[in-house]
C-alpha cells in the first residue's frame, strides 16, 4: 500500500492544525463571551457523542484491540485532553478517561524512540518488524 502512511502523516497533520486553531479560537471567545463555558461543555459532550457513533459505525468491534468501550474512553480521555489545553477542567471525571485505553499500540507507531520499529506499517516488509519482547509465548509456536 505505497503512500498510505503520507496519505495518513497528511490527514494528522491537518487534524492537528484544526485542533490548535480552535484552541486559540475557543480561548479568545471564553475572553470575550465569558458565559460561554457551558456552551463549551455542551459542545465537547455533543462532539464526543457523534464521534463516539461514527467511529462505532464505522469500526465497531471489527478491529482486534479496539471495542466500542475503547472508542469511547478514547474520546473522552482526549476532549479531557483539548479542555485541559484551553484552561477548563475535564468534563469526563471517570478514572478511565485519564489515560488513553490504546497505550500499548503508541509503541509500534514509534520510528524514532523506544518502539524498536523501523518502518511505517503499510510500507514495510515483514522483516521490518522487532518480536516484541514483552509478549510471551512465541517460542512455543
Amino acid at each position: 500500500m505505497p503512500g498510505s502512511a503520507d496519505v495518513f502523516k497528511m490527514i494528522n497533520r491537518d487534524e492537528l492544525s484544526h485542533v490548535r486553531l480552535y484552541q486559540r479560537v475557543v480561548v479568545e471567545a471564553m475572553q470575550v463571551f465569558p458565559h460561554s463555558v457551558d456552551m463549551i461543555y455542551e459542545m465537547f459532550d455533543t462532539a464526543v457523542k457523534h464521534e463516539c457513533q461514527w467511529t462505532n459505525h464505522i469500526v465497531g468491534n471489527n478491529i482486534l484491540g479496539i471495542t466500542e468501550q475503547s472508542t469511547e474512553q478514547y474520546t473522552k480521555y482526549l476532549a479531557n485532553i483539548r479542555l485541559r489545553a484551553i484552561g477548563l477542567e475535564p468534563l469526563y471525571k471517570d478514572e478511565k478517561y485519564k489515560k488513553s485505553p490504546y497505550t500499548h499500540l503508541e509503541r509500534f507507531s514509534d520510528t524514532k524512540k523506544d518502539g524498536n520499529t523501523k518502518s511505517n506499517f503499510f510500507e514495510a516488509t515483514v522483516t521490518s518488524y522487532v518480536m516484541s519482547s514483552g509478549i510471551s509465548g512465541w517460542d512455543e509456536i
